[in-house]
């Protein structure tokens, strides 16, 4: 939608800029003017209009360029969410771009409410604060650089050709012909990337699980009291991030 919104925009500028230059109530433009230059201005005028008019075209329907990320290396969300919405309303892969940028700004919200609340339950600089921001910190870091191996998916996962194989596969049908055998296992290659991706947004939301959890604990914390005393996740989310960080 984003896209054709954008076109839309653009052909609009280009109407209101032909009926600027060549309505009679305006300036009037026209190539037969008796003004050398005016004349040569209509004409220039309507050469960069049209060529504005292709090229816009273009770079609206076009794909993204690809740029893939180092998800080790990656410190910020706003690293990967700008790569992430460019594909959410492209086919096969949107739904999954679309669901990993609600992880991401999930986890940032978590990470900031649960830093508040374990700021209300230990002075900042303690061990103990060190210890519970860290993991906090670390936990939606997990989160934000699998989000970058999805981006990373969703910019390399061929549309066009896994289009063209399922329209094949249903072609050679379900006999055991070689030809049905190679479109199938083609068909499959795809599926894989996508299963993979999927696989990674679903570790993705154990850890925002764990998070909610772990706030949960803050929350019924008296004074006092420890979350390692209160039956808390802090062992759980611990042994998670290193789980999810597999992907990585």
């Amino acid at each position: 939608m984003k896209r054709y919104l954008r076109l839309l925009v653009l052909y609009v500028t280009i109407a209101v800029a032909v009926v600027l230059l060549y309505a009679p109530w305006a300036l009037a433009l026209r190539p037969s003017d008796v003004s050398i230059l005016r004349a040569g201005f209509s004409i220039i005028a309507a050469i960069g209009l049209a060529g504005v008019f292709g090229a816009g075209t273009y770079l609206a329907l076009k794909d993204p360029d690809e740029k893939l990320l180092e998800a080790s290396s990656v410190v910020s969300a706003d690293e990967v969410l700008p790569i992430l919405h460019e594909y959410v309303e492209t086919s096969y892969v949107g739904g999954i771009a679309s669901d990993t940028i609600d992880q991401v700004e999930s986890a940032e919200r978590k990470r900031r409410r649960l830093r508040k609340a374990i700021g209300t339950q230990f002075s900042e600089g303690s061990i103990t604060w060190d210890h519970f921001t860290g993991l906090v910190d670390e936990a939606a870091q997990t989160v934000v650089r699998n989000a970058a191996l999805v981006a990373n998916g969703v910019q390399a996962f061929d549309r066009v050709e896994y289009a063209k194989d399922l329209a094949d596969a249903r072609r050679a049908g379900k006999g055991n012909s070689a030809e049905a055998r190679v479109q199938r296992e083609q068909v499959a290659v795809h599926e894989q990337a996508l299963e993979h991706m999927h696989e990674i947004i679903a570790a993705n939301e154990r850890m925002l699980l764990e998070m909610g959890k772990l706030e949960l604990e803050l929350g019924k914390l008296e004074a006092g009291d420890t979350l390692e005393a209160n039956g808390g996740t802090v062992e759980e989310l611990s042994q998670l991030i290193q789980q999810t960080q597999y992907y990585a």
